[in-house]
């Protein structure tokens, strides 16, 4: 009997971080730049509705990662918007180290520097990138290798690298991800910064609806399979008593 209370709780327990990473995903559908967690989440091929279900009959692992792929770009005509077109990140520097995004999302601070939404100074080729107080973000031109401008001054050029192993990469909190500190990184080549436009996120509302649909039925009848054993059970135990 233990063995089989102990495979429904691990399955009830992988059950529960499948719907947490859903529900993380489904809550960032609209945050720019935000890449979703996938999970492998194997089952054998079953009728979870079917009353003769049993859930010791599958095997539920479950193994998160973070799914990299390009979320569709969307024009805001924004000066301080930059999305990246291929593998790269913007390459940031916090409190806490060196953090990469997708997030073009920029703004400049009191001091005249480039940084993200939550504050973080954007890295430039050549260290931390200031702007004077005289040039107006409509001035600002960012092109495709991600060199900003305004008129004929060049003002620095965006920090944007891609990874040798993107799944070092792990999630940091505020849209930003980090990696070991000898995570291997290099210039990306082939990534197109597109000022005015940002990324909107990889999750397809749907897609993760469904899977939570998927989730809360496996739910149910793990619970109803436990509940049933239980009863059993008791009865079991009731005639031994008897």
């Amino acid at each position: 009997m233990s063995d089989v209370i102990n495979g429904i709780a691990s399955n009830l327990n992988a059950l529960m971080n499948e719907y947490d990473a859903v529900s993380h995903n489904i809550a960032n559908s609209n945050t720019p730049g935000f890449k979703k967690q996938l999970s492998s989440f194997s089952i054998e091929s079953q009728n979870v509705t079917d009353e003769n279900f049993n859930p010791l009959a599958c095997s539920i692992d479950w193994e998160t990662k973070i799914d990299f792929s390009q979320g569709p770009l969307k024009r805001t005509d924004r000066p301080l918007d930059v999305a990246m077109e291929g593998k790269g990140f913007l390459m940031l520097e916090s409190p806490e180290g060196r953090l990469y995004t997708r997030d073009g999302s920029l703004q400049i601070n009191i001091l005249g520097q480039l940084t993200d939404l939550n504050g973080y100074l954007v890295s430039g080729k050549n260290g931390p990138i200031t702007i004077p107080r005289s040039i107006s973000d409509s001035d600002i031109q960012i092109d495709g290798s991600g060199i900003i401008r305004a008129g004929q001054t060049e003002l620095g050029q965006l920090q944007i690298v891609e990874f040798e192993n993107i799944d070092q990469l792990e999630a940091a909190g505020n849209n930003c991800f980090r990696g070991p500190e000898d995570i291997v990184f290099k210039p990306a080549e082939n990534t197109h910064a597109r000022q005015g436009y940002c990324e909107n996120s990889n999750v397809q509302a749907v897609g993760e609806l469904t899977r939570l649909l998927t989730i809360s039925r496996l739910f149910e009848a793990n619970s109803n399979f436990l509940k049933k054993q239980s009863e059993n059970s008791n009865t079991i135990l009731g005639v031994a008593n008897g």
